[in-house]
């Protein structure tokens, strides 16, 4: 085991229920702030095991619905819904509430066990929101169970978690962010969370659209927008109805109970250095060689940010004649053009729907 100073203590607080856990608290290299998981909510009883309330924040992480594109590899609650990672984390960073890891530390994580059981697995997102599972997580002295069933009771354990000597954050606006994942194996999950943690031993990473590297390909681009597709109509309708009178009160109502609150930070404003008068077909070669270079390394399970690099997928009707030569030419070609424009970002805008563990 490596020394205190390059020993991560993450104190990971997770309350287990049914086979559900939620991680409450992660807490990083001594002197560092303490992480929270995406979608956690403080103010929720943990002393019940009934699903409402004590279960409402528990991470649901299905790989199944990732690969649909519902939802991003940090999943769902089933009070919020879709978990924003890219939102989630700028929130942390501005609340100053990220904790710290260096290379080759080794992590322990404390689980409350109510009446769940592991074992867990857990993986590393270096681009931290980006969509590819960049590798998985040594796991030591796990949590007893098999399929996420066991018959401890209201019971701490602790396990290891090892980050591994070579990997790089580089997500975040700081450029130096990688989430964490742990979830377990119960079949009415996986059940666990995502957390962001800052390495700091690293120069922080300053993206440019040169060297993103994530890619989709176009099978994955052909099946996102099938389901795409396929969805907008109750996307749509759930968006008006959480826009209707009952709907926002109800909003309201939920968010005064369980003290909900933001940090806000000003956004920095930028102007990214460029060589001026260069031959774009330098760039164009330099952008498609990075990428070509990391497409197993690099591979999203879902869009992420994958989708944004879709950039004049549609404008040219390149995109639009391809998606209409397999689906009628008539829809490909009008919804070419408007889905090279609007559809980069819509990876990390995924659909607001209410779901059922």
């Amino acid at each position: 085991m490596s020394s205190f100073a390059r020993t991560l203590s993450l104190a990971a607080l997770l309350s287990l229920t049914q086979a559900h856990g939620v991680i409450l608290n992660a807490q990083g290299l001594r002197g560092s702030p303490a992480s929270t998981a995406f979608g956690v909510n403080p103010e929720l009883a943990r002393n019940c095991t009934a699903i409402n309330p004590c279960q409402q924040d528990t991470g649901i992480i299905r790989d199944a619905e990732i690969a649909a594109n519902i939802v991003n590899e940090c999943g769902r609650t089933e009070l919020t819904g879709n978990i924003d990672i890219g939102e989630n984390t700028e929130n942390a960073i501005a609340a100053g509430a990220v904790t710290q890891v260096k290379s080759g530390t080794q992590m322990t994580v404390t689980i409350l066990n109510a009446d769940g059981a592991g074992p867990y697995v857990c993986d590393l997102i270096e681009a931290g929101n980006n969509g590819a599972i960049s590798q998985n997580l040594t796991v030591e002295n796990n949590v007893p169970g098999a399929n996420g069933f066991s018959q401890a009771k209201t019971q701490d354990f602790d396990i290891l978690v090892n980050m591994p000597n070579d990997f790089k954050c580089t997500g975040g606006s700081s450029g130096n962010i990688c989430t964490v994942r742990c979830r377990n194996n119960a079949q009415a999950g996986p059940f666990g969370g995502c957390f962001p943690v800052e390495q700091v031993d690293v120069e922080p990473n300053v993206n440019t659209p040169a060297n993103i590297e994530t890619k989709l390909s176009l099978d994955g681009v052909f099946k996102q927008v099938a389901n795409d597709v396929a969805d907008l109509p109750a996307a749509v309708a759930a968006i008006q109805e959480a826009g209707s009178n009952q709907a926002e009160q109800n909003a309201a109502v939920v968010s005064s109970l369980l003290k909900q609150t933001v940090t806000s930070a000003a956004a920095p404003v930028l102007t990214p250095s460029v060589i001026l008068g260069g031959n774009p077909t330098t760039a164009v070669t330099a952008t498609a060689t990075a990428t070509a270079s990391s497409a197993d390394a690099a591979q999203p399970t879902e869009t992420g940010n994958g989708g944004g690099n879709g950039n004049g997928r549609g404008g040219n009707g390149g995109f639009g004649n391809g998606f209409g030569n397999r689906f009628g030419n008539g829809f490909g070609n009008g919804f070419g053009s408007r889905f090279g424009n609007g559809g980069g970002n819509f990876g990390n805008n995924k659909r607001a729907e209410v779901f059922v563990a």
